[in-house]
């Protein structure tokens, strides 16, 4: 997901850093139809990229699982959240790619509203990020298994980087400035955290499966069995 989205959206589309926020319609309608091409082409692929996100917080899910039980509350209340991650990237990028669809032949004010709620809906989303965030934490630091899940600083991770989410949220407010949606807090400070939260979730996921794999074997040393095939057997 992360690779894809960032070729499409930062490499093609190059949204990254984003259109400013105080340009006027005037300025920002020019910078549309003369970059046209290569943003929609852009945003093609950032939005197939995002699809490829919708497999990541039913693997977390699995995980979570094993520390609550069957039950597992926690568990799907982050599947629940990590499943609107994707759209909450695809329905945005939809607004964008509207801005751009024909800036040229369109009063540039109604340009710059389809901009603007791509924008504020893209970096102020950040609602079921925060949540699922606080739910992963929750479980991983009451898991007390004697081999857990997930280390607890994953837990502690977690706490910090829904708060490092917050500013996000901030974006309806200002035009320019940290909080602005190209701003040092509101921008660059959860995107940094967003990547590392996926690079480190993924590492500590595989950790956990190779773990679920040791503890699928059978005591009497026979050839290790993947817990996929396991299951299915």
């Amino acid at each position: 997901m992360m690779v894809v989205f960032g070729i499409g959206f930062w490499g093609v589309a190059r949204l990254i850093p984003p259109p400013v926020p105080s340009w006027s319609a005037t300025e920002l309608a020019g910078y549309l139809t003369e970059h046209q091409t290569r943003i929609r082409i852009g945003l093609v692929i950032a939005m197939l990229g995002a699809a490829l996100g919708f497999g990541f917080p039913v693997a977390i899910m699995l995980q979570l699982r094993r520390i609550e039980g069957p039950a597992s509350p926690l568990a799907y209340l982050q599947l629940v959240t990590g499943l609107l991650t994707p759209p909450l990237f695809i329905f945005p990028m939809f607004a964008m790619a509207a801005s751009a669809y024909r800036p040229e032949s369109r009063a540039p004010e109604i340009t710059q509203a389809l901009n603007d709620l791509g924008w504020l809906a893209l970096v102020g989303f950040g609602g079921p990020a925060i949540l699922q965030s606080i739910v992963i934490a929750i479980a991983v630091l009451s898991d007390r298994r004697a081999d857990p899940v997930f280390p607890r600083w994953v837990g502690y991770f977690n706490v910090w980087a829904a708060l490092l989410f917050l500013p996000g949220l901030l974006v309806i407010c200002f035009h320019t400035g940290p909080f602005a949606w190209n701003g040092v807090f509101a921008f660059w400070v959860p995107l940094t955290i967003f990547t590392a939260w996926y690079v480190v979730m993924a590492a500590m996921l595989l950790r956990a499966i190779s773990q679920e794999e040791r503890e699928a074997l059978p005591d009497s040393g026979a050839t290790p069995v993947p817990v996929g095939q396991a299951r299915l057997g």
